[in-house]
């Protein structure tokens, strides 16, 4: 309406216009009411939207880790303990059932990637050959008389032959061997002697090394606990109670102690160790306590020609325990993070070698829990741009594991140290921006905190990139152990150690535990000089000598 018909509509009455202001101004006072009304009932409808929003966002947090925490189960459960990874998972994901994964380990063979085409693989069926060194047992298949008849009316006559080969065992054979010391006597009755035999490891005890050094393989090699060998034995009418082989370890790991202690100076005298533990559970000890964690440590070293790997009892895995054993160690000490070995490292001002191993297995068990759309969603996760940047610098190690120290020292310092410096760089900027996941965070600060130390390696040829050798040995105790699953005493437990010590070392050395522990057993027991016991070193002596020797003990 135009203003001046607006004009000409108010009331002239100065009392009527105030009365329309006034009906005015309550009409929009009462809007504005209204407004504010809905106002409030929008900001307590966005607050319960809010409030709502928190909760699922609360509940799908927690779906998730719990996810996370059932995958994780799974896979420890169920899942594969190769740390391997495919980089296409990122990627392809949903394809993950039609790839195979290609990543091996460090001390694994390096293969390129091959694309086969669909059904063109065809399956190889060379097999390998059996050892030349075992005897032959020839069984002859010969065709009957009448089927060596002709329809002609002739004989057929032998062109030849097929041969195929297969492998047979004959199950362990028990025997005694039965021991007669001469005696001569003079007729005079002035000298009567009886011929000596050899010094046994256990005077009295009906078993011989060759039978001692089994029973030690299997139990701490093979994984055979004593009351499993008592029951193989039972079944060939064999009365071989555990306590007995119980008491045959401990007493006969004894002889093996002087070999261990060359062992220990060949290993303190090298600049370059690794240690790591195991836990042990002992049932009685001197001071039992539930806070105790009684361990197997493992210190693994000597000159690359000269392999050593030691196993020691402790009842703990203190720093003090730790120093204990590495108190005369003086050089690079390769270990995980552990604060165990912090005394070790102050107090003889030791080198550290980090294992990187353990930087890995964090990020990687992240990526492990992800949900298949987490890890295929482009570039896949921290955790997994982490292990991928792991696996470029492992595949420098794959690639130089045959070179010399020298030559590894080189390509380390042109190839690995760029690809470290991009790593943390990388690492520092993700922790700064900021990564709600608690495990991807424990994983990049744990990088960030020991970035020093995990590159220690890149400065020196003849270390490797991770503590995995140890760890290979205390892998090796822990399937052991599940079978045997406690030492009952302390003295079981340190005659374990030094039996492992002698297998492991053995093992390293290129022997076959059975025939060395055995020589070892049957040996030690006579030595006269130290020149004696050097030369039982299983880097003095070949497995080919061992074996020579192992073949002249007493068979049926």
């Amino acid at each position: 309406m135009p203003m001046d018909g607006l004009l000409t509509n108010l009331p002239s009455d100065p009392e009527e216009l105030i009365a329309l202001l006034h009906k005015q101004q309550r009409s929009l006072e009462e809007h504005q009411r209204k407004l504010d009304a809905n106002e409030r009932q929008l900001q307590r409808s966005e607050k319960r939207n809010e409030r709502l929003e928190k909760t699922l966002q609360t509940k799908i947090g927690t779906i998730e880790q719990l996810e996370e925490r059932l995958r994780a189960l799974l896979i420890h459960r169920y899942g594969k303990r190769s740390e391997r990874i495919n980089p296409d998972q990122f990627t392809l994901f949903n394809e993950a059932e039609l790839t195979l994964d290609t990543e091996t380990r460090v001390d694994d063979v390096d293969q390129d990637d091959i694309n086969v085409k669909p059904h063109s693989r065809q399956r190889n069926n060379t097999r390998k050959p059996l050892p030349e060194q075992l005897p032959r047992v020839d069984v002859l298949h010969e065709l009957s008389d009448d089927e060596r008849q002709c329809s002609c009316g002739c004989t057929l006559e032998r062109i030849g032959e097929d041969t195929h080969e297969q492998l047979s065992i004959i199950p362990r054979q028990y025997f005694v061997v039965r021991h007669t010391r001469a005696r001569y006597a003079c007729t005079c009755k002035a000298k009567a002697i009886t011929a000596n035999a050899p010094a046994h490891p256990l005077p009295g005890a009906n078993v011989t090394p060759m039978m001692l050094a089994h029973v030690m393989v299997s139990k701490f090699l093979d994984g055979l606990p004593l009351y499993r060998q008592e029951k193989m034995a039972a079944r060939d009418n064999i009365d071989l109670p555990r306590a007995k082989q119980a008491r045959w370890i401990i007493n006969g790991s004894s002889v093996f102690q002087p070999v261990i202690n060359r062992f220990m100076d060949t290993l303190f005298s090298y600049d370059i160790a690794m240690s790591d533990d195991t836990s042990i559970r002992v049932l009685n000890t001197e001071e039992s306590s539930s806070k105790t964690q009684s361990a197997l440590w493992i210190r693994r070293g000597g000159p690359p020609d000269k392999p050593v790997v030691l196993v020691d009892y402790a009842s703990s895995k203190s720093g003090e325990a730790a120093y204990g054993l590495l108190g005369e160690f003086r050089g690079t000490l390769v270990c995980d993070g552990a604060s165990n070995f912090n005394l070790s490292v102050k107090t003889n001002d030791l080198k550290v070698a980090l294992c990187n191993d353990h930087a890995r297995r964090r990020f990687r068990r992240v990526f492990d829990q992800l949900s298949k759309e987490k890890k295929s969603a482009a570039p896949g996760s921290v955790a997994g741009e982490g292990v991928l940047r792991y696996k470029a610098l492992y595949k420098i190690e794959r690639r130089i594991a045959q070179l010399a120290p020298e030559e590894k020292l080189k390509i380390r310092q042109d190839e690995a140290l760029p690809l470290w410096r991009e790593f943390i760089e990388w690492a520092l900027k993700t922790q700064i921006e900021g990564v709600q996941h608690a495990g991807t965070t424990d994983a990049l600060a744990y990088l960030l905190k020991h970035a020093d130390q995990l590159q220690t390696y890149c400065y020196d040829g003849r270390l490797p990139i991770s503590n995995i050798q140890a760890e290979h040995v205390a892998k090796t105790i822990a399937i052991a152990r599940k079978n045997f699953m406690f030492a009952d005493t302390e003295s079981g437990a340190v005659a374990s150690g030094r039996v492992f010590s002698v297998i492991e070392t053995a093992r390293a050395n290129g022997h076959n535990p059975q025939h060395y522990l055995s020589v070892l057993l049957a040996e030690l027991p006579n030595v006269q000089s130290l020149d004696d016991i050097d030369a039982l070193l299983p880097w003095s002596i070949t497995p080919e000598l061992i074996a020579e020797r192992y073949a002249a003990f007493p068979t049926p």
